[in-house]
């Protein structure tokens, strides 16, 4: 019995496809959940330093918010072009394609920004909300520039909705 359960976390928690989104959950020491895309639709991004986006979530800070989206303290977003993340100061300009848009200076780091601060809250829902509702982002910092395709984007961040049950 033992074997079968660890045979079904182990299926639980490998990538899920959704139209070049990915999302993953690791079950280890408390759950976090990751929500991301890459250019090259590799399952494996995380080995990968290219073009992505990954929202990341963990229940362990606060409730998750009824349908699995970003709540207070639970979610942080990272974007990295060309295999770099903004370095501080850098000028960050992200554009969706309802008209939405942010431009800011980084703060540098792996973090682009996150709902753990004041300062980040409004960024961090406006991101997430949006990733639902355009078509294509384009994040551009460091003389670099990439559109994503959000094609399968609510999809992913929706399959967290399994674990919340």
């Amino acid at each position: 019995m033992k074997a079968l359960f660890t045979a079904a976390l182990i299926a639980l928690a490998s990538p899920a496809m959704a139209e070049g989104w990915y999302f993953e959950a690791s079950l280890e020491g408390g759950a976090e959940f990751w929500t991301f895309t890459n250019a090259t639709g590799d399952v494996s991004p995380r080995r990968l330093m290219g073009d992505e986006i990954w929202i990341i979530r963990s229940d362990e800070v606060n409730g998750l918010g009824p349908d699995g989206a970003c709540t207070f303290e639970n979610c942080a977003v990272k974007v990295m072009l060309g295999g770099r993340f903004p370095v501080a100061r850098e000028r960050v300009q992200i554009t969706f394609s309802n008209g939405e848009a942010l431009d800011f200076e980084a703060r540098g780091g792996e973090v682009l920004f996150d709902n753990h601060s004041t300062a980040g809250m409004g960024a961090t829902a406006l991101f997430v909300e949006n990733i639902r509702a355009a078509e294509w982002v384009e994040v551009g910092f460091g003389g670099r520039a990439h559109r994503f395709s959000l094609a399968g984007s609510a999809k992913a961040l929706d399959a967290i909705r399994a674990y919340l049950r």
